[in-house]
């Protein structure tokens, strides 16, 4: 019965070569290292991949949490428009007193609803 182990080695280039040793032939000790080898190079692969995963993971989380506080921020910033426009405050004018209080009011409750959603 011949049995054979895929080694990895890895290179220069970016991709690892790959080959494969028959076992047939070998002494206890030197198939015991070849398996350990091959054991180890699977091992680094997979954490390779897992720390890939991860990063593309905390990207989309990030991303996703950017897109909704621009969302709330952009509501935030239309209903200060309408107030502003049913005051009659003109645009280079500064904010009264109660547009003031609305958007605390307003950026409170947007924290409350981002924190509701995890992303505050």
């Amino acid at each position: 019965m011949e049995t054979t182990m895929t080694v990895t080695t890895p290179t220069t280039t970016t991709t690892p070569t790959t080959t494969t040793t028959t076992t047939k032939n070998m002494s206890a000790a030197l198939r015991g290292a070849a398996l350990k080898r091959e054991k180890k190079a699977a091992a680094a692969a997979a954490r390779a991949a897992g720390k890939v995963a991860a990063a593309a993971r905390r990207a989309e989380d990030c991303s996703a949490r950017d897109r909704a506080i621009a969302e709330e921020a952009a509501l935030i910033d239309r209903q200060i428009e309408c107030a502003r426009r049913a005051l009659g405050v003109r645009k280079n004018e500064p904010n009264t007193a109660a547009i003031c209080l609305m958007i605390e009011t307003l950026t409170f409750q947007m924290r409350v609803r981002l924190s509701e959603k995890g992303y505050w």
